[in-house]
C-alpha cells in the first residue's frame, strides 16, 4: 500500500511484513503538502529548516480487518462483523491510527468508538462473543482488586457488558492512589464512550467532580455535579462532594523537596527540588575538603587506570590539589572552559551513599566516611578508604555509530573538501571529551527500590582489552543513531550483580523459572537510551534497536524478564541528537515519552499501550558540512534540549526536546496543544530543566536562567540577558526551596526564586577553590553541603578555612 488517503491527509506508507512505517504528514490550511523526507525542498543553505519526524507503526492488514468488518455490518452480518473487531481489538497492540497526521491514537479507540453506535441488536451480537471472554478475565483475577485483570477488561473488552463496571472499578482504584487524571479518564470513558452503563451515573459524575476538583478545575467539577444531580436530585455522592468542593486540596508534589536524588532531577515525575544547603554555606568562600579524581584517557588499558586518587583536607584544593593534574586533563579543563560545556555525568545521592561513575567503572562512596576523613583531615590517599563499593568489571566507553559516522565522514571529505580541520567543532570529538562532556545516554544512572541501574559498555579486564571499532562509512548513504550497551543492575546497598542485559553471547543463556531455557523472554539486543524507572514491582526502559525506539517493562525480580515491549517509532531520515538520552517520566497511570524525533508519547504503564502520539515541530539546521563534502542525504543538526523529558503538570505535559526551539505543553488526555513558548526569550538561549518548585518552571542556559509560569501559560515571570557578569555557567544547576544555586565558572550563585521587577536577582555569591582550576561542574546538595560532579573528580565542598 503506497498511498493512503485519511481525511484530505497525504501518508506515505511503505509496507513492511503486517505493518507499515508512516511517514509525517503535514496539513496545513486544510490542505496535504509533502516535501521529500520531510524536508522543505528548495531552501537555502542556512535557512531553518521545520522537519516532520519519526515515523509510526500503523498495520495496513488490521485496517483491511475493519473495511471487511464495516461490509459485513452494512449487510447486517453483525456477528461476523464483532469476530472482526474483536479479532482487532485482540491483535491492535502498539499500532496507531490517525485523521489529521497530528494526534495519533491506539486502533482499540477506533474499534470502540465503533461498536459503541451500535444499534441493539448489534450490541447483543457484539456482547455474545466479548462477555464470556470478559468474565474469564475476571474469574482468574487475584481479587477484585486486580488492577492488570481490570486494565485487561477496559482495553480489549470495554464495550462488553462487563466493561462499564471494570472502569468504574479501576477508576475507583486509581482514585483511592491519588491518580486523579486516570480516574478522571476511567470514568469519563464511561460517560461518554458507553452505550448502555449499568454503573451509578450519579456517581460517576460525583466522582468526576471530584477529580476535577483535585486537579484545580473548579468550573469544570462544578459542571460534573450539574450532570449528578439531572441525574439525581437527591445523590448522595453528588450532595456530599457538592459540599465539599471549597475544601477539596491535595498536597502538591511538585513542591516536595528530595530527600534523596536517585535519578536526573531526582525521582521519576522529574521536578527537581533539592533540599538546600544551611544558610552559613553561603556567608563565605567555599573550598575542596575531599575529592575523588581519575586520570581522564582515550582509552583505559590497565584496571589501575581507573582505581583513582583521594585527596582529603588541606590537600584536597589550593596547590596540592593542582599538582595532580596531568597535560591531558590540563587541556580537557581548558578546552572544558573555552568551548563552553557541562559534564555530561550525574552524581546520585541514596541515603548515606554517592553513586558517581569513573572512567569505566561505578564508584559508590560511604558519605559519612568521607565527611570523618575531611574532618580529621587525614592525609589517606587511597580511595579505598571511603569506598562503599565498587563494580566488579570494567566497562569500556564506546563512541555511538551516528556519532563515529560524522566524525569519519569529516576527518576522510570534510577537511579535503570544505579546508575544515578536526578540532574546530564547539562539540567535543575525542573519545575522552564526549565520555565526561558530550553522551549523557552513557552516563545514565537510576536507583529503583534498592535496585542500582547503570548504562555500561563492554566488559573488559586486562587480559581482554577493548578498542573502539573502526568505521568504514557508505559513501552518501544515511545513517542512524544507534547504540550497543548494556544495563547492569546492582544491588544499591551491597553492590551485588543482579543481572544485566543484553547478555553477552559468552554469558550462559537465561534459565526460565519453569525450568526450560527461553531466550525470548529477556532482551537480546539493542542499546538502552537512558536508565529505568519504576512502575509498581516493573521497571521501564527505553531501547534503540537499529534507530527504532521501544519501551520494554522489565521485571528486575526475575533477571530482568521482558513483561511487555511496546513499539513507538523509527527513526526518520534527517536524524536525531545521538547523545541526548530519553528520560522517562511518570506520573499516576501515565508514562510520558519523548524520543527526540518529532513525537511525544503518553502509554498506560501496566500494559504498553500507547494512549495517544503527538507531533510537534522539530526545527533544524541543514548540515553544510555534509553537503559540502559531497553528501546529499538530507540531515539536519538541531540544537534543542540536552536532554527528551517530559515532566507531567496537573492535566498538562511540557515537553522538552532535543529537535526543537520551543518549550511545548499538550493536555495529557487529548493531546492538544495548550501552550508553546521560546527557549530564549531573553535573547540568550536556556537548555536544560533546573527543576519546578511552586508551579514554576526554571531552566538554565550558559549566561542565563529564565522562570516560567506553568500555570500562566508558559509566560516568563523573569530572566535576564547576561546575569553573571561576563562568566559563564558551565555545569548544571540546582532549585531548592531556598532559592537557585548555580555554577559560574570559579563561583556559586544564588538566585531568588520569585526575582525582581521581572529580572532575576541573585541574593549571593561566594568564591570556590577546587584547586585545579576547573570551573564548578554540575551542584548537587544533600542538606548539609555541596557536592560537585566536575567531570573525571568529584568534589565536597566545605566553607574555606581562614588559614588557606
Amino acid at each position: 500500500m503506497m498511498n493512503l488517503l485519511i481525511n484530505r491527509t497525504l501518508t506515505v506508507a511503505v509496507t513492511i511484513g503486517v505493518w507499515s512505517l508512516v511517514a509525517l504528514v503535514i496539513p496545513e490550511n486544510g490542505f496535504a503538502r509533502q516535501f521529500p523526507f520531510g524536508v522543505r525542498g528548495g531552501m537555502a543553505e542556512q535557512e531553518e529548516a521545520i522537519e516532520a519526524g519519526a515515523v509510526l507503526k500503523t498495520d495496513p492488514e488490521l485496517e483491511d480487518v475493519l473495511e471487511k468488518a464495516e461490509r459485513m455490518r452494512n449487510d447486517g452480518q453483525y456477528r461476523v462483523a464483532c469476530t472482526l473487531w474483536q479479532a482487532v481489538l485482540n491483535r491492535s497492540g502498539d499500532a496507531l491510527f490517525s485523521s489529521d497526521g497530528q494526534i495519533y491514537y491506539s486502533l482499540v479507540e477506533q474499534v470502540e468508538a465503533i461498536l459503541a453506535e451500535l444499534p441493539p441488536d448489534g450490541l447483543v451480537a457484539y456482547r455474545v462473543i466479548a462477555d464470556a471472554a470478559a468474565k474469564e478475565i475476571l474469574a482468574e483475577a487475584a481479587d477484585a482488586a486486580d488492577v492488570t485483570a481490570l486494565n485487561s477488561v477496559v482495553r480489549n473488552y470495554f464495550i462488553s457488558s462487563l466493561g462499564d463496571e471494570a472502569a468504574f472499578n479501576l477508576g475507583s482504584i486509581y482514585l483511592d492512589q491519588f491518580d486523579f487524571i486516570g480516574a478522571r479518564r476511567m470514568f469519563e470513558k464511561i460517560a461518554n464512550q458507553y452505550p448502555d452503563p449499568s454503573v451509578p451515573m450519579d456517581e460517576v459524575y460525583a466522582k468526576i467532580a471530584l477529580c476535577q476538583a483535585f486537579l484545580g478545575d473548579m468550573p469544570a467539577a462544578k459542571v460534573a455535579i450539574a450532570d449528578a444531580l439531572a441525574i439525581d436530585r437527591n445523590s448522595d455522592q453528588a450532595v456530599l462532594v457538592s459540599r465539599s468542593l471549597e475544601e477539596l486540596t491535595v498536597s502538591n508534589e511538585r513542591d516536595e523537596v528530595n530527600l534523596d536524588w536517585r535519578m536526573p532531577l531526582g525521582n521519576s515525575h522529574r521536578y527537581g527540588v533539592m533540599q538546600a544547603v544551611p544558610d552559613e554555606m553561603m556567608e563565605g568562600d567555599l573550598a575542596a575538603s575531599w575529592q575523588f579524581y581519575f586520570e581522564p584517557k582515550e582509552r583505559y588499558n590497565r584496571s589501575a587506570d581507573v582505581q583513582g586518587n583521594m585527596l582529603t583536607g588541606r590537600k584536597a584544593s589550593g596547590e596540592s590539589a593542582g599538582e595532580t593534574l596531568d597535560a591531558m586533563e590540563t587541556r580537557l579543563i581548558d578546552t572544558w572552559r573555552n568551548k563552553s560545556w557541562r559534564p555530561a555525568g550525574e552524581l546520585l545521592i541514596d541515603g548515606d551513599r554517592l553513586f558517581f561513575k569513573t572512567g569505566s567503572d561505578l564508584a559508590v562512596w560511604d558519605r559519612k566516611k568521607i565527611e570523618e576523613l575531611s574532618q580529621a583531615g587525614s592525609l589517606v590517599d587511597s580511595a579505598d578508604a571511603a569506598i562503599a563499593w565498587r563494580s566488579v568489571w570494567k566497562n569500556a566507553f564506546q563512541i555511538d555509530d551516528a556519532t563515529m559516522m560524522m566524525s569519519t565522514i569529516r576527518r576522510n571529505w570534510g577537511g579535503r573538501v570544505t579546508g575544515q580541520a578536526s578540532g574546530v567543532s564547539k562539540f567535543p570529538e575525542k573519545a575522552v571529551e564526549i565520555n565526561l562532556f558530550g553522551d549523557r545516554v552513557f552516563q545514565q544512572m537510576s536507583i529503583c527500590q534498592g535496585i542500582a541501574y547503570s548504562i555500561e559498555g563492554k566488559s573488559w579486564d586486562d587480559s581482554n582489552i577493548h578498542k573502539q571499532p573502526k568505521v568504514a562509512p557508505q559513501w552518501n548513504a544515511n545513517f542512524r543513531r544507534t547504540r550497543e550497551n548494556f544495563l547492569t543492575a546492582y544491588d544499591a546497598e551491597s553492590g551485588r550483580v543482579l543481572w544485566r542485559l543484553p547478555r553477552e553471547a559468552s554469558e550462559k543463556e537465561p534459565v526460565a523459572f519453569n525450568g526450560e531455557t527461553d531466550e525470548s523472554e529477556w532482551l537480546e539486543s539493542g542499546g538502552f537510551m537512558a536508565a529505568p524507572v519504576a512502575f509498581g514491582d516493573l521497571v521501564i526502559v527505553p531501547v534503540n534497536s537499529g534507530g527504532a525506539i521501544s519501551i520494554y517493562a522489565l521485571d528486575p525480580k526475575r533477571e530482568g524478564k521482558t513483561v511487555w515491549q511496546s513499539f513507538l517509532c523509527d527513526e526518520p531520515e534527517t536524524g536525531s541528537v545521538p547523545w541526548s538520552a530519553i528520560e522517562l517520566s511518570l506520573e499516576g497511570s501515565d508514562l510520558f515519552v519523548s524520543c527526540g524525533m518529532g513525537v511525544v508519547f503518553v502509554l498506560d504503564p501496566a500494559t504498553g499501550t500507547v494512549r495517544f502520539a503527538k507531533r510537534y515541530r522539530r526545527v533544524g539546521q541543514a548540515d553544510n558540512f555534509g553537503r559540502r563534502s559531497g553528501w546529499t542525504v538530507n540531515r539536519l543538526n538541531f540544537d534543542g534540549w540536552s536532554s527528551d523529558i517530559v515532566i507531567p503538570y496537573g492535566k498538562q505535559m511540557v515537553c522538552f526536546s532535543s529537535d526543537t526551539d520551543s518549550i511545548e505543553a499538550f493536555d495529557r488526555n487529548t493531546g492538544e496543544l495548550i501552550w508553546r513558548t521560546e527557549m530564549s526569550p531573553v535573547g540568550f538561549k536556556v537548555d536544560y530543566v533546573i527543576g519546578v518548585y511552586e508551579d514554576v518552571l526554571y531552566a538554565g542556559g550558559f549566561e542565563t536562567v529564565v522562570a516560567y509560569d506553568l500555570k500562566g501559560q508558559g509566560r516568563m515571570i523573569w530572566g535576564t540577558e547576561q546575569m553573571f557578569d561576563g562568566r559563564q555557567s558551565l555545569g548544571r544547576g540546582v532549585v531548592t526551596p531556598k532559592g537557585i544555586y548555580l555554577p559560574v565558572e570559579d563561583r556559586i550563585y544564588q538566585l531568588s526564586l520569585k526575582g525582581k521587577n521581572g529580572r532575576a536577582e541573585v541574593l549571593k555569591q561566594v568564591h570556590v577553590d577546587l584547586g585545579t582550576n576547573a570551573p564548578v561542574g554540575n551542584l548537587y546538595s544533600d542538606g548539609e553541603r555541596f557536592w560537585v560532579h566536575g567531570a573525571n573528580r568529584l568534589y565536597m565542598l566545605d566553607s574555606k578555612r581562614a588559614d588557606e
